[in-house]
């Protein structure tokens, strides 16, 4: 990943990373707002799928360096589908292969299931966000990571979340450092906190209640690859993925599950070559499926 470019994203300024030829691949790193994360989540996944394909990583609405919402009611995950929608409108792509990662799960799924024109794969990456969307670790982890130093509280929340630390290079506990410095970041923390994240956590239940109800009834018709960390301490395999292979399986006609084991939330990251070589042996699979 190398020097990011920004894109006015109906009227919200993107950042993201691009890179390659050949079908698009987006990428959407997972948190929300106030959090963290951004596309650097996918640094150590990006180059090596940029050989074979179009690779787009973002930072989300209200993330990373994109512009926080302007309006108070769109502090909602719905504003992360929405935005993901304009994203792809704002590059040009009429159509994409879409990877989502935790929080990142629900708006590619949603895209989905509302625009399967506009998308050749959907793989759901650790996401609790398509399952059983709340695990209160989170806030312990939090509170632990707050009587820290900042750089050593931003590397404890990723190890706590990991299965081991050997992923976390100085790029990434780097950029978690940064955007926890912005002030824009400081604004939708304090949104967040002032009642906001409570608001946002009964809007996701009623939204993930409708895209089960959606997939349950066959209305999701994309192949469709989840991925998970077998070690994942928050998105546990027993409160999170095996719920998946129930949702996904029986309405899914091309759908698979692979399970990475010494990988934690951050699958992809823990084993990227397995990551990467099973999204790209899906998205072959995928294209033989559908006789292209």
């Amino acid at each position: 990943m190398k020097t990011p470019m920004f894109v006015d994203v109906n009227g919200v300024r993107t950042r993201y990373f691009s890179a390659g030829d050949g079908e698009p691949v987006v990428l959407v790193h997972g948190g929300h707002y106030g959090l963290r994360s951004s596309a650097v989540d996918w640094e150590l996944n990006f180059d090596r799928l940029a050989e074979t394909n179009k690779v787009i990583a973002f930072d989300k609405l209200g993330m990373g360096f994109t512009d926080n919402p302007e309006r108070l009611e769109d502090y909602t995950i719905e504003s992360n589908t929405a935005h993901l929608v304009g994203m792809l409108d704002a590059l040009g792509l009429e159509r994409a292969h879409l990877v989502g990662h935790s929080r990142g799960g629900y708006p590619v799924t949603r895209l989905s299931i509302d625009h399967p024109e506009r998308v050749y794969t959907l793989t759901v990456v650790s996401s609790s966000s398509v399952t059983n969307p709340f695990n209160p670790i989170y806030a312990t982890w939090r509170e632990r990571a707050a009587t820290m130093e900042e750089r050593a509280g931003v590397r404890y929340l990723i190890e706590a979340n990991s299965y081991a630390g050997a992923h976390i290079t100085d790029t990434f506990v780097d950029a978690g450092v940064e955007i926890g410095r912005l002030e824009k970041t400081a604004t939708a923390a304090g949104i967040m906190a002032d009642g906001q994240y409570d608001r946002f956590k009964a809007d996701l239940l009623v939204r993930v209640e409708a895209v089960k109800s959606d997939i349950t009834a066959g209305r999701l018709t994309v192949p469709t690859l989840i991925m998970w960390g077998f070690n994942d301490p928050s998105a546990t395999m027993e409160r999170c993925g095996k719920p998946a292979i129930d949702l996904f399986f029986p309405s899914v006609e091309l759908c698979e599950m692979h399970i990475l084991n010494h990988a934690g939330h951050y699958c992809f990251r823990e084993q990227p070559e397995a990551f990467n070589d099973t999204l790209l042996a899906f998205y072959a699979r995928a294209r033989r499926a559908v006789g292209v």
